[in-house]
């Protein structure tokens, strides 16, 4: 499904990738692990053609729709949850849905700036759960969330995967593990 073939990337002399090649296939559930700074979200921007490897390739069959939940919740401040997540085409009902999975179903009508920033990241996982995917990328998915609301989020996102690739970030192998992801040390260079 996605190919990555000795890529490396710098930032000036700082290099944070190098000669990386792994092969994400459809289910797989990967869990990038390895130091602050040692190129996780770096990796993940590359995956999802927000950067460009400065050497290597990255080869997707067809035409492959990502999701995301970044590391910032990102959420457009002059719009309701609600509005958040059906601006990217979501009905309105499977909003609910997700919003009520998630335990926030009472703050579809509120602005970000009135939530809790546990209640903000529940808000992008669910219109990350609302678009149309075929692989869901995980930036620290579950910061600001306590233990029973992040093992909640947890499984509502592995019962909403179905046969779809999860690719993980986390510092977390509690967190990894809650998703059932295969864990891969960046900084050991793997080959799966």
């Amino acid at each position: 499904m996605i190919s990555i073939e000795n890529i490396s990337f710098s930032y000036g002399e700082k290099r944070v990738l190098e000669n990386l090649s792994l092969e994400i296939g459809k289910g797989s559930r990967i869990c990038f692990f390895g130091e602050s700074g040692c190129g996780k979200t770096t990796l993940l921007r590359l995956i999802l053609g927000l950067e460009k490897p400065q050497s290597g390739t990255i080869k997707k069959d067809g035409a492959l729709r990502s999701s995301a939940v970044f590391q910032e919740n990102r959420l457009l401040p002059f719009k309701t949850v609600l509005q958040n997540i059906t601006l990217i085409g979501a009905d309105e009902g499977a909003a609910l849905d997700r919003l009520r999975a998630l335990g926030i179903e009472a703050a579809a009508d509120s602005f970000p700036s009135d939530l809790s920033g546990g209640m903000q990241r529940r808000a992008a996982i669910a219109r990350a759960l609302c678009a149309e995917y075929d692989y869901l990328v995980l930036d620290e998915p579950f910061t600001g969330l306590d233990g029973a609301n992040a093992s909640a989020a947890a499984r509502h996102i592995s019962e909403s995967l179905k046969e779809r690739a999860l690719i993980l970030v986390t510092h977390s192998r509690a967190e990894a593990e809650m998703l059932g992801a295969q864990i891969i040390d960046i900084t050991e260079k793997p080959h799966i």
